[in-house]
């Protein structure tokens, strides 16, 4: 089974376990629903989901990804993962966390928040489930696949922790409050940070394009999946016709194509008084022959 397969059948399962459908798995992430199908069918077949009702599934094992290096060019990062991770019910975690004799740290206003550094992570204990902020980088293809990649990495951090407090962590449901993607060695980018510059594109929300330096990679980044195939898409549309498509260019095209159908209107007119010219002459012709006649 090739790598990029791989990652696709791993992000069905983890937006499975997020407690999405096929169809919302479909329509965000843009896999022909036959396609889909077919990868449930294989998935259902190596044991790793099954049907619990109409447009229903539930996970009962994940499939490995192979560690090997990939032929795949990478043109993504994605990073920056904030992980809000929730559970069926509250859980003991100071307790937990003493009987294991795991050292945390109590931070928060009230000082009543457990956190501690597990496998180079940070993770805080909430009231119903965890935080956990994820320093990897993980270079893939696209967005979607870098986020698979990071889904898999959160999934085995998370499966260690309950073996760790010899508890069952493996129900749980999961979104990011924050997660950045970076086109990398990306030539925009790489102009800006030639002459020292930063560029930051925003809404109402905040911040979703900007060009930083932060790396060192000529990276442009934005905030989400979505974006992130947009703007590649855009940009990539742009590099095509080696970005000569600009505002300028899109105005000046058309301020010739008004000139060239004021040209042709003007040559209507004239081939419209032409013709008018002529009949009146054929008719004229007509009379004389009548006469002659």
């Amino acid at each position: 089974m090739k790598r990029v397969k791989k990652l696709r059948l791993l992000l069905i399962i983890s937006e499975i376990k997020a407690g999405k459908n096929p169809s919302k798995i479909s329509k965000e992430h843009k896999i022909n629903k036959k396609t889909l199908q077919n990868h449930l069918g294989e998935l259902k077949k190596m044991g790793c989901i099954e049907k619990v009702g109409y447009g229903t599934w539930k996970v009962l094992k994940e499939v490995l990804v192979s560690s090997k290096a990939t032929s795949l060019k990478k043109q993504i990062r994605g990073h920056a993962f904030n992980w809000k991770v929730k559970f069926k019910k509250e859980i003991d975690w100071k307790r937990r966390l003493k009987n294991n004799k795991i050292k945390y740290q109590l931070i928060g206003i009230n000082r009543s928040t457990p956190r501690i550094i597990f496998n180079d992570k940070k993770i805080w204990f909430t009231k119903t489930g965890l935080v956990i902020y994820e320093p990897k980088s993980f270079f893939a293809r696209s967005s979607h696949t870098s986020k698979g990649m990071a889904v898999w990495e959160l999934d085995k951090t998370i499966k260690a922790l309950g073996r760790c407090l010899k508890i069952d962590l493996n129900w749980y449901r999961f979104k990011t409050s924050r997660e950045h993607y970076g086109m990398i060695k990306n030539e925009l980018a790489r102009q800006y940070n030639n002459n020292g510059e930063k560029l930051y594109i925003v809404d109402d929300e905040g911040a979703w394009m900007w060009i930083d330096f932060s790396h060192g990679i000529d990276e442009l980044e934005t905030n989400e999946p979505f974006n992130s195939r947009m703007v590649q898409n855009w940009y990539n549309d742009h590099k095509k016709n080696k970005f000569e498509v600009t505002s300028t260019f899109i105005l000046e095209s058309f301020d010739k194509l008004l000139e060239d159908r004021k040209f042709h209107a003007e040559n209507m007119r004239s081939h419209v008084e032409a013709i008018k010219t002529l009949s009146e002459t054929v008719k004229e012709l007509k009379e004389q022959v009548k006469n002659l006649k």
